[in-house]
């Protein structure tokens, strides 16, 4: 899912770049200055930390739905069992696994959903930090400029 909407960015990014270039050469060939060079990087620029900046809030918004909301969204689909018993065909014992050895294979699993989270935040607020401060003066010059 996550793929599918980066690529999708990518697309919408190289869009606008598509559109800007053929704006500029639209403006040379009829001998117009509205739109210069630097202002259509400064919308380019604008265009894409805006998206980033979406990116990450959309990040954030779906991982405290996950997380307050609707609880066992992010619980895994496909759940293998953490240790598989098998029973000794002589004797009829048990042999694999025992229950310490079960709760500590939960726990994991429930440390690592939770490390995974924290990735997924980080990520998140990383990407709206840097992005909304290049989004905000590229938008502000970009305005200058018009």
């Amino acid at each position: 899912m996550r793929m599918i909407f980066l690529g999708l960015v990518l697309i919408f990014a190289i869009a606008i770049v598509v559109i800007i270039a053929t704006a500029i050469t639209a403006a040379k060939q009829k001998e117009r200055n509205d739109m210069s060079l630097k202002k259509a990087y400064l919308y380019l620029v604008s265009i894409i930390a805006l998206v980033i900046v979406v990116v990450g809030a959309i990040m954030l918004i779906d991982l405290g739905l996950k997380t307050w909301v609707f609880t066992k969204a992010d619980r895994d689909m496909y759940a293998y069992p953490p240790c598989v018993k098998s029973i000794d065909p002589g004797t009829g014992e048990n042999i694999g696994c025992d229950a310490a050895l079960v709760e500590e294979q939960k726990k994991q699993a429930e440390e690592s959903r939770t490390a995974q989270k924290q990735r997924e935040a980080a990520q998140a607020l990383a990407m709206i930090v840097v992005a909304g401060p290049v989004w905000w003066y590229h938008w502000k010059q970009a305005r200058k400029e018009a």
